[in-house]
């Protein structure tokens, strides 16, 4: 594939993600004994991410977790997009580089 249309098709897809946050959401489950059998409570959720150098982390009630999720998972697809969309131009710079000093003469 042509290092511009990649690159074209890269910048789309981010364009697409509509909600990000950085950090994890952790689904965490307790178990308890009532009437001599165990029961499993949850799940429960629990936000995390770094801010300002600090691990800073929130309870997350289940009303919120889908979409602090989808935001999660939008943040980490930008992420991924952007290191490939690096790794395209850098090989994209590299090709014209090549192309560049095969075309000088000697």
């Amino acid at each position: 594939m042509h290092y511009e249309t990649r690159r074209k098709q890269i910048l789309k897809q981010m364009a697409r993600i509509n909600c990000m946050e950085k950090g994890r959401l952790n689904e965490e489950y307790r178990e308890r004994t009532r009437d001599g059998e165990t029961v499993q409570l949850g799940p429960y959720y629990k936000y995390q991410r770094w801010e300002d150098g600090h691990n800073v982390s929130r309870r997350v009630p289940v009303t919120e977790a889908k979409q602090l999720r989808k935001a999660v998972e939008g943040y980490h697809e930008f992420d991924e997009l952007a290191k490939e969309y690096a790794q395209v131009t850098i090989a994209m710079t590299r090709q014209s580089a090549t192309d560049d000093s095969k075309k000088k003469p000697r």
